[in-house]
């Protein structure tokens, strides 16, 4: 019994140091739909993203999560998608670009994730709506919903506890799940709310008599941040982000984001408790825009950790009759 209730707690201090069941991301503003539903399709282009972070290196097995995320609106009345063109040719492949529709507009897209936090790991695969609703000329409210298929896995052999009802091999359990969001945002202003895993599934076994351990909690995220203008070339955009899960402490993320002439942008961010981080980007052209941050870790963990490697790439597929695609203010 004191082995059982040692493999219960040797999972739940892996979910523990996470603060959250699900990843964290220092470049949560990067994310999109991976964490709020609304934020589908809240560019008026087609976005994908790949995302990569490895979480405390250093440290064997430390958790590592990739994410492939797209997302577009469709129905606005615009042409088909086209890469923007520059240069001489340019005027040859221009199509006059109609009158925005107005209205709700309609956004669809989804991701694959995998977080590998051993001895645990999940997968995910996810598909999400969202609804845009004008509000006035310059703010729009966005409701989103998604729905997910996760399978979570828990390897028995490398939790060091060699009895027979802990049991040998690898555990799996696919679950299905729902997460609902809402996004308000204008040009100069954006605060936003979802929760994911609302469904909260049990997850994991140990032995063979398919003891259950644990289940999935749902994860609460709130947003919120602003653009301020210095000067002609300069911005600022800061932002926070608290996240609370019942049973765990509430986490809050903060960044200040410098913008120049909305080509190249740099500046800190922190983690209550975790980590100090600095994060860097560029449009690396009008379509394609690459990221890093590096999280300095303050914790207990620094004594063997060298810190958390994050990026993420962005590629912008814009309508016909643009040449330029940028995103929202963050």
């Amino acid at each position: 019994m004191k082995k059982i209730l040692f493999a219960c707690l040797l999972m739940y201090s892996s979910y523990q140091a996470l603060a959250q069941q699900t990843p964290q991301f220092t470049q949560f503003m990067q994310t999109g739909n991976v964490l709020n539903p609304a934020l589908t399709g809240i560019n008026k282009y087609t976005d994908f993203k790949l995302g990569y972070r490895k979480q405390w290196y250093g440290i064997t097995n430390s958790p590592t999560t990739f994410f492939a995320s797209v997302s577009g609106q469709f129905g606005n009345g615009e042409p088909t998608l086209s890469l923007p063109i520059r240069g001489r040719l340019a005027s040859q492949f221009q199509t006059t670009k109609p009158e925005p529709k107005k209205g709700p507009r309609h956004s669809l897209g989804g991701y694959i994730m995998a977080d590998q936090t051993t001895p645990t790991s999940m997968n995910v695969g996810n598909l999400s709506y969202a609804l845009h609703i004008p509000l006035s000329e310059k703010t729009d409210l966005a409701l989103g919903a998604g729905v997910s298929v996760s399978q979570s896995t828990l390897d028995r052999d490398k939790l060091n506890v060699k009895d027979k009802i802990v049991g040998t091999g690898t555990s799996s359990k696919i679950n299905p799940n729902l997460s609902l969001g809402a996004f308000l945002h204008s040009e100069r202003f954006f605060v936003g709310y979802s929760a994911n895993q609302l469904l909260q599934s049990s997850i994991y076994t140990l032995g063979d008599n398919n003891t259950i351990v644990g289940k999935l909690r749902t994860h609460h995220y709130a947003m919120a941040g602003g653009l301020f203008h210095l000067g002609a070339t300069w911005s600022m955009v800061p932002s926070v982000m608290v996240k609370y899960v019942d049973g765990a402490k509430s986490s809050i993320d903060g960044n200040i984001r410098f913008n120049y002439k909305d080509v190249f942008w740099f500046g800190p961010a922190f983690r209550n408790d975790d980590a100090f981080s600095a994060i860097f980007g560029a449009h690396l052209s009008n379509f394609l825009s690459l990221s890093y941050a590096y999280d300095y870790t303050y914790s207990n963990l620094n004594n063997a950790s060298n810190g958390s490697h994050e990026l993420i790439l962005s590629l912008r597929l814009v309508r016909s009759g643009s040449n330029v695609a940028r995103p929202l203010i963050w």
